[in-house]
């Protein structure tokens, strides 16, 4: 073969590989497609929750004192069980106190019979005043007489209730209805009135409080939606109250709210929730701690598995949409709080979108996508 030969060859060879190698070219330059699945995004209604710890605190408890000071006779109640309103506790020896009314009782006699002749004595100088047949200081003083048997009935009246009342704090009795703990004391101490220690303690626990430590965020957001129910006329389940007991097991009756503390404690943010709960088998305990689940309504609303959330460098969360043409595209989004391994989110997704489920690790906002899923 020639030389002129063997370039004409090679020439034509070169010729023939011009195309394939411009489509390859072409091919490197084409943007990167990635294979996507998605979700679509349905609003729906959605139990708005939070989870805060409590404790339970008594209805009402009221410590059980001497009011008058004796030796302890007897005890009258079995510990541990329940009480009613006026029933009597305790009996402290009574007879210093039965002496005393009895001795008021008869000053009382002595005065009445001192205030006859009194009152005798006066209307005797009151007449003989009247025709100058005794002097003005005689008078006086039988008028005076007879002022001072009045106030020493109005005494000796006193006297009697004083003692009454003495006596009657001898038997010891139950302010409230509830359960009784042990006794402090025993028969035959000697108590004081109004000591220190307590003979007992009764505690109403039907019903009974939960205080809930909760945030100030929390208390907005909970007094916003009762307002909202109160404004539309409508019931959300707003207040509503849900434990579980420190052994994991739910408590059966809902509890609701009685009272929302009017300050939030400056140095940490939190305040208290006060709940009330029906509690007739004792089941909660005052000092107990549990777990509470307080519900803030119901709203309108998206649930996202927390794994397609991502965040930004400023920790702002947002996700990846399937753009109608096919790209991805960055949406944040708010979310106001979790639901088992979803976000609750109420801002920056609409019903019908598309959510991008993986690669979100890779994928960034404008890359082409390809759907490898159409959702419903």
């Amino acid at each position: 073969m020639t030389s002129r030969t063997f370039s004409n060859a090679c020439i034509a060879g070169l010729l023939l590989l011009l195309p394939s190698c411009g489509k390859k070219n072409a091919d490197a330059n084409a943007p990167a497609v990635t294979d996507v699945h998605v979700m679509r995004a349905h609003e729906q209604s959605v139990d708005l929750t939070g989870y805060v710890p409590g404790r339970a605190a008594a209805y009402r408890q009221a410590e059980i004192r001497p009011q008058v000071s004796g030796v302890l006779e007897k005890r009258l109640f079995v510990e541990g069980t329940d009480v009613k309103t006026g029933q009597q506790l305790y009996q402290i020896y009574p007879v210093p106190y039965e002496a005393a009314l009895a001795q008021a009782k008869a000053d009382l006699a002595h005065g009445e019979a001192e205030r006859v002749a009194a009152d005798a004595r006066k209307a005797r100088f009151t007449h003989l005043s009247g025709i100058n047949a005794v002097s003005h200081q005689d008078y006086d003083d039988a008028v005076s007489s007879a002022a001072q048997a009045a106030a020493d009935i109005a005494s000796a009246k006193a006297e009697i209730m004083s003692a009454q009342v003495n006596l009657d704090y001898s038997r010891v009795y139950s302010p409230i209805s509830g359960r009784i703990s042990r006794t402090l004391v025993t028969e035959g101490a000697l108590v004081t009135a109004n000591q220190t220690t307590p003979l007992a303690t009764v505690t109403q626990l039907d019903p009974i409080y939960v205080d809930l430590t909760v945030t100030g965020e929390a208390v907005s957001r909970l007094r916003e939606s009762l307002m909202n129910e109160k404004r539309d006329h409508t019931s959300t389940g707003a207040g509503q109250v849900d434990v579980v007991l420190d052994t994991g097991r739910p408590y059966t009756s809902p509890g609701r709210i009685d009272l929302l503390e009017v300050m939030v404690d400056p140095g940490t943010g939190m305040t208290t929730l006060r709940t009330t709960f029906q509690n007739p088998d004792a089941m909660l305990l005052p000092g107990m701690f549990v777990h509470a689940t307080l519900h803030y309504g119901r709203r309108k609303a998206f649930l996202v598995p927390q794994n397609v959330v991502l965040r930004d460098l400023h920790a702002d969360p947002y996700v990846l949409i399937a753009g109608s043409d096919g790209k991805a595209v960055l949406r944040k989004v708010k979310i106001i709080q979790d639901s088992g391994n979803s976000w609750v989110i109420t801002d920056g997704v609409s019903d019908g979108d598309r959510i991008i489920t993986e690669k979100l690790q890779t994928l960034q906002p404008g890359d082409s996508i390809h759907l490898l899923n159409e959702p419903a």
